[in-house]
Formats: structure tokens, C-alpha cells, sequence
């Protein structure tokens, strides 16, 4: 589907839900910051609201949206200040937002896109073993839930409809994983940061499951901000996630996500996935599987 199409679609059934002070009880409107089901774990979300209240110095809204599509429509409607997102919501919505902070896994802005299937298929090593799953997917907007396979299959001269004998959207990472550890999916793609993370807590799910083949490396999902909101309030949010570390709350949160710190982003970081979205447009010739995938 082309990109410009995902942006401008209208988003049904969607359900959103906010967690945080009430600006009529606290006189002061909050700042409102989005969050996917892809971070939520661990009561990570109790936590962002105590650490950016406390380093903002105002009430804040930590409000969770079913999609990448009603993450966007909110920043640009100014419905929310600020949110984390993935590389490729970010590519496409370069026009209203900007970028403010890259989390550090391993203390590195990258983490990759992982083929799964069920633990038992060990003679599967590529996107070619996969051809007739049933296959699970993220978002139509996850790079790592979406995009990388399907340019892949560009490179196969196939879509997801030619190759797999079905798919569905889980709108979820972990349930990505679910899906394919129950037995509910063949196989599917899913954020090497939340697959690594649900595997080394022992996730019945994770161990159900193993690694077919692992993407190249990828700007990891950022934190932006709306682009009309105030300069001040932008570099303040974006001053308080690089000295994180430094907080007792902030490594509190830090360590919640499984994450070192929080970096300077730099824009070269997301070409990769720039270069993807590109292919997926039909404005950029297709790659080789080879320039997408290394060998698990």
C-alpha cells in the first residue's frame, strides 16, 4: 500500500485511552505524550508519567494508541505533544514532526527486524522458507512489522498475496509473537528489541518460537515532537530524555525498557528506512534479499 495512502486513511475502530492528571484538576494543560502497545510493559507507562512530570514540571498525559495511523493523526492534529514511534512512521510523516530522542539499545541507535516461525522449524533460514505460511504481520505502518519483509518480497518478484497463503495485523509486537509461538500464525515478523527482551524473560510464547533470519540494521523507533510546538518545550523534553541516565526516576525507566540511555538522533540514521519506503512507493528500484536480511 503506498505510504501516502496509510497517512490519509481514516482510522476505524480505533481505541485510544490516556493515563495521567486531569488538566481541570491540576489548572494547567498536561503534555501529552503517545505510546504504542509496542513499549508498554512492565509498568513502563506509570513511569514515563512520573519521570516527565517531574522533568517537564506540568501534568502529563501518557495516552496509548491502538496504531502508528492514530499516533500520526494525533500529532498532526494536535492532539498530543509528543510520542514514540517507529522509523517508518517517522519517514512518512516528516512534514509535521521532528525528531527529539533515540533510545539507546545497547547503547547503540539500531536494532534489527526478525523472521520467526515456531521453534520446531529449524531447516527454515530464510524469507524463501516461508513461501505458503500463514504469516503475521505488525502494522502496515512498522518497519520492523512490515515494511522489511514486503520490500523483500519485492526482491522475489512476489507480495505478501502471491507468497503466503494468508496474513493478518496483530497491531502488536508481542502479540506477533504470540501468534506465531501459539501456533495461530506459520510465521512472522517482529522488532528484534521486543523479541530479545520477551526471550531472555523466559516469554512462553518467545521459547516457542526462534529466529529465522535476521534485517540489516535499522534506526531504532524514536521520540518526536509535533513540529508547531514550542521550540522551548521541545528542547526542554529533549534535554530531560539524553540526562535520563543521570535521574534515579529516568534509570528507573531506563531499566523498565531494557534500554542504556537515550541519544541525539541524527536523520542519516533512518536512510535505511527511508531507502524501504522508497521501494514500497514504487519510486525506488528494488534491493537484493542480500542488502535486507543476514543469515540468522
Amino acid at each position: 500500500m503506498h505510504r501516502r495512502t496509510l497517512l490519509a486513511a481514516a482510522t476505524c475502530g480505533a481505541v485510544s485511552s490516556a493515563f495521567g492528571q486531569s488538566p481541570a484538576r491540576s489548572g494547567k494543560p498536561p503534555f501529552r505524550f503517545g505510546v504504542t502497545d509496542v513499549f508498554l510493559h512492565d509498568g513502563a507507562i506509570h513511569l514515563w508519567q512520573q519521570f516527565l512530570q517531574a522533568q517537564l514540571g506540568m501534568p502529563v498525559q501518557i495516552i496509548q494508541k491502538s496504531s502508528y495511523q492514530e499516533a500520526l493523526e494525533a500529532l498532526r492534529s494536535d492532539e498530543m505533544e509528543a510520542a514514540w514511534i517507529c522509523g517508518f512512521p517517522y519517514v512518512v510523516a516528516k512534514g509535521f514532526v521532528r525528531l527529539c530522542a533515540q533510545p539507546g539499545w545497547h547503547g547503540q541507535p539500531w536494532y534489527q527486524s526478525y523472521l520467526i516461525a515456531a521453534a520446531r522449524r529449524t531447516q527454515a533460514h530464510s524469507i524463501r522458507d516461508l513461501r505458503g505460511d500463514v504469516f503475521a504481520f505488525d502494522d502496515p505502518l512498522s518497519n520492523s512489522g512490515y515494511l522489511v519483509p514486503v520490500v523483500a518480497l519485492r526482491a522475489l518478484g512476489q507480495t505478501p498475496q502471491s507468497f503466503f497463503r494468508g496474513t493478518f495485523y496483530t497491531y502488536s509486537l508481542h502479540k506477533v509473537v504470540e501468534a506465531v509461538g501459539s501456533g495461530l500464525a506459520d510465521s512472522g515478523t517482529v522488532d528484534g528489541y521486543i523479541w530479545e527482551i520477551l526471550h531472555q524473560k523466559r516469554s512462553p510464547s518467545a521459547l516457542k518460537t526462534r529466529i529465522v533470519a535476521k534485517s540489516t540494521r535499522y534506526g531504532f523507533p524514536p521520540i518526536v515532537t509535533r513540529k508547531n510546538l514550542d521550540p522551548g518545550l521541545h528542547l526542554h523534553l529533549q534535554q530531560a530524555l539524553l540526562s535520563a541516565k543521570d535521574d534515579a526516576q529516568g534509570r528507573a525507566l531506563l531499566r523498565s525498557l531494557d534500554l542504556e540511555d537515550f541519544l541525539a538522533p541524527q536523520e542519516n540514521w533512518f536512510g535505511g528506512i527511508a531507502e524501504l519506503a522508497a521501494i514500497l512507493d514504487g519510486t525506488h528500484p528494488p534491493i537484493p534479499l542480500s542488502a535486507i536480511y543476514e543469515t540468522a
